[in-house]
């Protein structure tokens, strides 16, 4: 016994030495001291009345319908009329169903040319929590050292700043190196079928793009458990979606003599085993390189953690599981959205319905999660089915591009104490239809966000910095400079 006692408290101390070693090799990384040269601050206001001019234009996209088409006139004659040198400079069609593409042409056609993105439809409010908004969604207020409504995150900040950009790029007479595309889809909440017919016109014409940049991902604080620094996230892949429907057939007749159990329990019983049963945790490729590269600017003990996964992986997945922004990277979610059973409430139904939405991680497939909703809830009396085709998750794009690297450098000047890192972006975006069209496709847009801000999009109180999105504009200047002269 004392002979296996020495020899396990070696092994410990061998141990305990190679998670050191592995630990301390890494050393915190220092910020970027260059600096995107910032907009004189009297500009901030005159930016900041475009968007919100932006912002009182409701092009709501519902769930079954794309922006009214006055709707869009109107945001186009706004766009128009905001930024006429680049309307003046660069081609402007309208493609399909209101989707905007720009055309800037390069000194130097052969190159391949980039694709910028961002997208001219919001969501709706959702009606009753009107009043719980610090300023009507609509309004485009510019209060409090904000710019409040409807878009100002998601994603008429991304739209307007690059317009701004290129309009104060030809009014300083620069003349990109590649040809430059605009591409603003007028549906991307409903799927993104304008994505899809910019990207039929530009296939037509025989373009193979460099890159193409969305939105996505963008500079967090208080996100990445273990640091205080701001983390710029560059989002190399994005998540599946599929919404998988379950049905149940019922009896009907008067609710004064029900079953055992109605259409709508049965529904309710396998709901709660999807969400008690949920698709197993896993570090995908774009979730393991995030990690790798901001682990060693973490505290000590979650750089042991994050340096050491061949030995710590349950524990980083059972801590990330904890929260629902970190847990939405290492799985393939589950998420209930609609339920649906009689239409009165002293009749039994005769069917009942539900909507589970999942975002997939790469790595699984629509069909495990189909698999997946069949073996957990295990009942022949609930029909499952796709409510709609599916989209897989896309490729993983480089980290070691040359625009990557542009994007990763122009991330540093605008916060030098950012750790700039690849990442999952977690929600469904233009970009996805990019894959293998675009050489690379990344995701990002330039605003701070903490926890907090999170909640908004898509929620409630919706806004943006007044001068944040002052130097978001003069990111996007520097990155379309910087790209388009590569």
């Amino acid at each position: 016994m004392k002979k296996i006692a020495i020899v396990l408290g070696l092994l410990l101390l061998v141990l305990i030495g190679v998670v050191t070693l592995r630990t301390i090799r890494f050393v915190p990384s220092s910020g970027d001291a260059a600096g995107v040269a910032p907009l004189p601050a009297e500009n901030d206001l005159m930016l900041a009345e475009h968007l919100a001019g932006a912002i009182r234009i409701r092009s709501i996209s519902y769930q079954d319908s794309i922006p009214r088409r006055a709707a869009l006139a109107e945001l186009h004659a706004y766009l128009a009329s905001t930024f006429p040198r680049a309307h003046a400079t660069l081609a402007r069609e309208v493609v399909g169903d209101g989707n905007l593409l720009f055309t800037w042409t390069g000194t130097d056609t052969t190159l391949e040319p980039i694709v910028t993105m961002g997208h001219l439809d919001v969501v709706p409010v959702e009606p009753g929590s009107e009043r719980l908004w610090t300023h009507a969604p609509f309004s485009g207020d510019i209060a409090d050292g904000f710019i409040w409504g409807r878009g100002t995150l998601d994603d008429k900040a991304g739209v307007l700043s690059l317009l701004e950009a290129v309009e104060a790029l030809v009014t300083e007479g620069v003349r990109p190196r590649r040809t430059v595309f605009l591409a603003f889809g007028a549906d991307e909440e409903v799927g993104g079928r304008g994505a899809t017919d910019i990207i039929a016109v530009l296939r037509s014409r025989k373009v193979h793009p460099l890159v193409a940049i969305d939105e996505g991902s963008a500079i967090v604080r208080g996100v990445i458990p273990g640091t205080s620094r701001p983390v710029g996230l560059i989002g190399i892949s994005e998540k599946g979606y599929a919404s998988v429907e379950l049905t149940v057939k019922g009896t009907g007749g008067h609710s004064s003599m029900p079953p055992a159990q109605t259409a709508v329990g049965v529904i309710a019983h396998a709901i709660d085993q999807l969400e008690m049963h949920p698709m197993r945790a896993r570090l995908n490729d774009a979730t393991a390189a995030m990690f790798d590269r901001v682990s060693r600017d973490l505290t000590l003990p979650y750089r042991i953690v994050m340096q050491n996964l061949w030995l710590t992986r349950p524990l980083l997945l059972r801590m990330l599981s904890r929260s629902p922004t970190t847990n939405a990277t290492i799985r393939t979610t589950t998420a209930p959205t609609v339920i649906e059973g009689s239409p009165k409430d002293n009749v039994l139904p005769i069917r009942s319905r539900a909507i589970v939405n999942f975002r997939i991680i790469p790595g699984d497939t629509p069909e495990d999660v189909l698999y997946h909703v069949r073996s957990t809830v295990d009942d022949p009396r609930v029909a499952v089915a796709f409510a709609a085709t599916p989209t897989p998750p896309s490729p993983v794009s480089s980290t070691t591009s040359a625009s990557y690297l542009i994007l990763a450098r122009t991330i540093r000047a605008l916060e030098p104490d950012a750790i700039v890192a690849p990442s999952l972006v977690i929600a469904a975006t233009d970009s996805r239809h990019y894959a293998g069209f675009a050489r690379d496709v990344y995701r990002f847009l330039p605003l701070p966000l903490v926890e907090e801000d999170l909640a908004r999009i898509h929620g409630t109180n919706e806004r943006v910095g007044v001068h944040d999105y002052g130097r978001a504009v003069a990111f996007m200047t520097k990155l379309v400079r910087d790209l388009s002269a590569q």
